[in-house]
């Protein structure tokens, strides 16, 4: 295949497709058991896996990071970067374990994070940012991100879409698009859609669907 799908991963909890995504919980639930995260279902896992350096507009991030704090998330995020911003996500760490964990970067780590997540959260469009989305978005993660080529806004109204845009290097307008997919996630329905939309066709042919 040419394209890795949550449903021939054999790196994730338990293997899902567009057709049974009620499985993607599974690997939530053991994603939080195993690196130590607090779990709630109605709680959303962010997640961040490209590389935090200057290039990636990291900054915007350290702008608003207290206000997604004050929201109900977890977050995992893999540590590679620039010294700065790992010191800076170690710190939050170390001052909330069971809300963030910085993860080694490997690629059966970051499948495990893509299986588990709900949102991605990327600061830029540059090539190695939008190749991570890309990625997580066939395992059913949403991005939260500026404008661009790989996605389309979602829109309740049309039930289209598979992404919440931001006006780039804004930070409160990636705050408040993070509202906006949040307040979508307390509607099990419609964020069913959004995943659809958002994972590729491939998936929907499940090699094996055991609880392995």
């Amino acid at each position: 295949m040419s394209t890795l799908t949550p449903a021939y991963d054999n790196k994730i909890y338990q293997k899902y497709s567009r057709k049974n995504l009620q499985n993607k919980e599974k690997n939530k639930i053991a994603f939080c058991q195993d690196f130590g995260l607090n779990y709630n279902k109605k709680t959303p896992l962010l997640c961040l896996t490209f590389p935090l350096t200057e290039k990636n507009n990291l900054d915007m991030l350290e702008d608003v990071i207290q206000g997604i704090l004050e929201q109900d998330v977890v977050i995992a995020v893999t540590g590679i970067g620039t010294k700065k911003y790992q010191d800076f996500f170690n710190e939050l760490a170390k001052e909330q374990p069971k809300r963030i964990v910085i993860v080694s970067d490997n690629d059966g780590n970051k499948r495990k994070i893509y299986a588990a997540s709900d949102m991605f959260l990327t600061t830029s469009i540059t090539e190695e940012c939008k190749e991570e989305m890309e990625k997580a978005m066939n395992y059913g993660v949403i991005p939260i991100c500026p404008k661009n080529e790989l996605v389309t806004e979602y829109d309740g109204a049309k039930e289209e879409g598979n992404a919440f845009f931001y006006g780039e290097k804004s930070p409160w307008s990636f705050f408040a698009s993070l509202i906006r997919a949040m307040e979508n996630f307390k509607f099990p329905y419609d964020w069913k859609l959004i995943q659809v939309n958002a994972m590729s066709e491939e998936s929907d042919d499940t090699a094996e669907e055991s609880d392995e």
